[in-house]
């Protein structure tokens, strides 16, 4: 078996191997979405490696590139991301050759980490290889029903979807300078960012809504006997100014789409919520001797994370 780095010309064979491992889901896996994960990123393109046998793709992984902040300190960290096996070569040890490489390779000329939110399925295999629990995902969960009786208050907002790309960096700034001086660990965000994450995602249709100073990206989540409005990102500049500007803008599309419970990560935003560890669990691996970093890292508390920075896609 050979293990290499992938070159554009295997996508077409790691597409194959991904439908063949894996089959295919609601969100169909192509050439496109492949670029849109792992060339597009604005973070920068991922580490990605095979591994052939007699020239036939048997193993993928993916790292994708990931910013977090702290403090005024960027880390280029990783996501574990897309993998698959082949059949054929399922628990021969494929992918944690393949891991074990990429870990290897990220971590030769940088400090970094990298992290996920395996399912129960596949976590034991990344806690084997030196992967930690860091915690389950504290979420809020909001009866979006409780607010249709106070609907006919509110007054209707008005939001653009256009928003300059000048003006959404600005407001970006003011988000970013705020989590960095409460020493939080976060992913900085930027209009690009934004752009690529949400408005031009070929994965998930996201519903944009927008001022000046306040930007929320929400999709539609159906469940088995009711349909969930998930709030991936909330930007503002200033949050208990324009609170109300976002809870209407949330509001009224979970209502107009009679979406009757609300998911977020920020547990202040609404009064009427559940809060508690109800979301995936956050796994880190530590590819850096900085021990400061590590315990800040290992505190779910420290983590400021919008669930668009943790959710997998």
């Amino acid at each position: 078996m050979i293990v290499k780095q992938a070159s554009i010309n295997d996508i077409p064979n790691i597409v194959e191997l991904l439908k063949l491992s894996l089959g295919e889901s609601v969100v169909g896996k192509s050439s496109t979405i492949w670029n849109f994960k792992h060339a597009d990123n604005p973070f920068g393109s991922s580490h990605v490696l095979v591994a052939t046998d007699d020239e036939k793709f048997v193993g993928v992984r993916a790292l994708m590139k990931w910013n977090w902040q702290l403090g005024n300190d960027v880390w280029v960290a990783y996501r574990a991301v897309d993998t698959a096996t082949h059949p054929d070569f399922q628990g021969k040890g494929v992918f944690k050759k393949l891991t074990l490489k990429a870990l290897d390779d990220v971590q030769e000329n940088q400090e970094t980490f990298v992290f996920n939110t395996p399912n129960d399925k596949s976590r034991p295999g990344y806690l084997k290889m030196g992967w930690v629990v860091v915690d389950s995902l504290p979420i809020a969960i909001v009866p979006t029903i409780l607010y249709i009786f106070l609907s006919f208050l509110r007054k209707k907002m008005l939001y653009s979807n256009q928003i300059q790309n000048e003006k959404l960096d600005e407001l970006c700034k003011v988000h970013n300078n705020d989590l960095s001086e409460k020493k939080s660990i976060f992913t900085p965000k930027s209009a690009t960012y934004l752009k690529w994450r949400f408005e031009e995602n070929p994965m998930q249709k996201y519903k944009v809504v927008s001022t000046n100073d306040s930007y929320v990206a929400m999709y539609i989540k159906k469940r088995r006997f009711f349909k969930e409005l998930r709030v991936v990102e909330v930007i503002s500049s200033n949050e208990s100014i324009h609170k109300k500007v976002i809870q209407n803008a949330i509001i009224d599309y979970a209502i107009q789409n009679r979406c009757w419970i609300t998911t977020l990560s920020n547990k202040d935003l609404f009064p009427f919520r559940f809060f508690g560890k109800f979301g995936p669990k956050l796994t880190f691996k530590s590819l850096t001797k900085d021990t400061l970093f590590i315990n800040k890292a290992l505190d779910i508390n420290n983590w400021k994370y919008s669930l668009g920075d943790l959710e997998l896609f």
